[in-house]
């Protein structure tokens, strides 16, 4: 069944799901940023020489230059983790690795590490080719100057911390976890691969669909100037050709529009839906005269989100969320998913209980994780992880990060909305104080700058400043008191008694102007059995697990001003066992019991 068929995938077998589908054209099995795409690539994952340097000596004593340990682990994996061959809980804030690698005939390669955390320096051959901060962004250097033909060396060094200016998400800044916070992830985490490219390239794509027009803007950057050099572009749709269209290039920057007008549908567009995720295949070829220089492959969904009043919209079509929390970790190998397939486990899953969108918490996820879900159709909000101290420090790290996070992440149309903080961690006088007001404003400006077309929540569960969406946690545990909390929502946001039990749902200054509300955080259950901690009362029985998460999501349900809500959680994650799987995915009810949530 191609995916530009299926009409309701809850209702297809997870497991078989991913048999049904048709990849967009552009796909190519393990490509680890598959929004665009090329044929020439090496990914380096695998095993890797290790050493930690808990003196800090490595730099002075030119380890870049001689490597001397026996210690190996699997990338991408961080030591913590059982899959890395290592499994240390231990703290080791700096962590350096090592391995060789063959480059043949080539024009230009391109290094990319996808995921490192956080402070990542990298050499090749010996010589310093740069150093990057962040870890939730890709990194990407040009290599070329620096390798020889045959056997070459790459060496990374990555120093990590327990500061609490860093943005760090859920992960602890102590010896032991606790509360809602894991074992720590230090040094790379997700794939570092090369990838060959012509001298001129293509180097950087950006699609933005604009629905109400028929319309999609193409912006293009390639590698340096190119006189001479023409580019095709070619977009289909079920293999009809939409667009076919012959540029001349000018200047190192390109952009134009193209109509995506089509007859397979009456209103001459196929759209993104997660009851029909409809993409269509693009392709862009550069040529220089008529020699084909470089072929690039990608996809794009045409869908457009859109508020009136309390409702929320997509393609002008009423939309009423139905999310999962999902933290994203696994047992065996934490923030990293242990393959592909365990990506696309969660998302089945997901669908197959009955909810159309996922709330990534506290993680910047895999790209490929966007990409399936762009596939199957399933709804994303797309999070900054937190830091926990307000100061200048953490200002600026975030003020550069967050850019390049949503610069990677423009293209992928399951995306909706980006939380940029999260129940006033890293600001926690936000309430109060116009110095953190001032920055959960700047950053909500900046963010609707880049990207216009989504929604921004600036302080996810309460003391809102700035916010398209308004967002609410709470995780009482009966839902008729739920209900009498919020039924009258007007009195909730001028309530200044704290009869909610929770805090303020806007920071003071800062009011309501009717946007949609969500109920962004609730349930959160756990069982007796479980030595870990849920929200409330541990129950015994799944009787009462199911009765807990009916009542409280009927009485959501009951209120009209709310238009979806996001449950606590997908898993259990270390001690926090309040997910509704296990941590190895298993049902804690049944797949009819979470149908029967969703459709009370």
């Amino acid at each position: 069944m191609p995916f530009y068929k299926i009409k309701l995938l809850k209702e297809l077998p997870g497991q078989g799901l991913n048999k049904q589908m048709q990849w967009p054209k552009s796909h190519i099995q393990d490509f680890p940023r598959p929004k665009w795409t090329r044929p020439k690539f090496q990914i380096l994952d695998g095993r890797w020489d290790f050493r930690f340097d808990d003196e800090n000596q490595g730099i002075t004593s030119g380890w870049c230059h001689t490597w001397n340990s026996d210690l190996t682990i699997i990338v991408p994996y961080s030591y913590e983790t059982k899959m890395s061959g290592i499994d240390i809980k231990n703290p080791h804030f700096i962590c350096w690795y090592h391995r060789e690698f063959q480059v043949d005939e080539h024009q230009r390669v391109i290094f990319h590490l996808e995921k490192s955390d956080y402070l990542t320096m990298l050499w090749i051959n010996g010589v310093l080719i740069g150093q990057e901060e962040g870890g939730y962004h890709r990194i990407s250097f040009d290599i070329t100057h620096a390798l020889h033909q045959g056997t070459n060396t790459v060496v990374i060094r990555v120093e990590d911390s327990w500061d609490t200016t860093q943005p760090r998400g859920k992960q602890r800044w102590k010896k032991e976890s606790f509360g809602c916070w894991y074992v720590e992830t230090t040094g790379i985490y997700q794939s570092v691969w090369l990838e060959y490219v012509p001298k001129i390239y293509i180097k950087d794509l950006k699609l933005t669909p604009h629905n109400d027009r028929y319309l999609t803007d193409i912006d293009l950057e390639l590698s340096e100037y190119a006189n001479g050099y023409r580019l095709e572009t070619i977009i289909e749709f079920k293999d009809e050709i939409i667009v076919k269209t012959q540029h001349e290039i000018l200047h190192k920057h390109t952009s134009f529009s193209v109509s995506m007008k089509t007859n397979h549908d009456q209103f001459k567009l196929m759209t993104w839906h997660p009851d029909h995720p409809h993409l269509y295949d693009v392709t862009f070829r550069l040529y220089y005269k008529e020699e084909l220089m470089d072929e690039v492959r990608s996809y794009l969904g045409m869908r457009q989100f859109s508020t009136q009043g309390r409702n929320l919209f997509i393609n002008d079509e009423p939309l009423y969320l139905k999310m999962l929390l999902d933290q994203g970790y696994w047992p065996d190998s934490g923030l990293t998913a242990p393959n592909q397939d365990a990506l696309l486990t969660d998302l089945n899953l997901t669908k197959e209980m009955g909810y159309n969108g996922i709330r990534k918490h506290q993680k910047i996820e895999d790209e490929r994780f966007y990409y399936y879900a762009d596939i199957l159709g399933i709804i994303v909000w797309l999070e900054m992880p937190s830091a926990y101290e307000f100061s200048s420090k953490l200002v600026s790290r975030m003020s550069i990060e967050w850019p390049k996070i949503l610069h990677q992440h423009l293209h992928y149309c399951s995306i909706m909305t980006y939380v940029l903080f999260n129940e006033s961690w890293g600001i926690p006088h936000v309430k109060t104080q116009r110095d953190e007001q001032q920055w959960t404003l700047s950053m909500y400006y900046l963010t609707k700058a880049l990207d216009p077309s989504r929604f921004v929540i600036s302080n996810d569960g309460w003391e809102h400043t700035q916010s398209d969406l308004i967002t609410i946690h709470n995780y009482v545990e009966d839902g008729h008191e739920l209900y009498a909390m919020y039924h009258k929502i007007h009195d909730v946001f001028n309530d200044h008694t704290h009869k909610t039990k929770v805090r303020s749902v806007f920071a003071d200054g800062f009011t309501d102007h009717g946007q949609p509300i969500i109920f962004s955080e609730y349930g959160g259950v756990a069982f007796q059995k479980d030595s870990g901690w849920g929200y409330g009362a541990k129950v015994e029985s799944k009787e009462a697990f199911k009765s807990r998460l009916l009542g409280l999501t009927k009485a959501i349900k009951n209120i009209p001003d709310i238009q979806g809500y996001c449950l606590t959680q997908t898993t259990d994650v270390e001690q926090e066992t309040n997910g509704v799987l296990t941590p190895n995915r298993e049902y804690k009810l049944s797949k009819e019991d979470m149908l029967d949530i969703n459709e009370v």
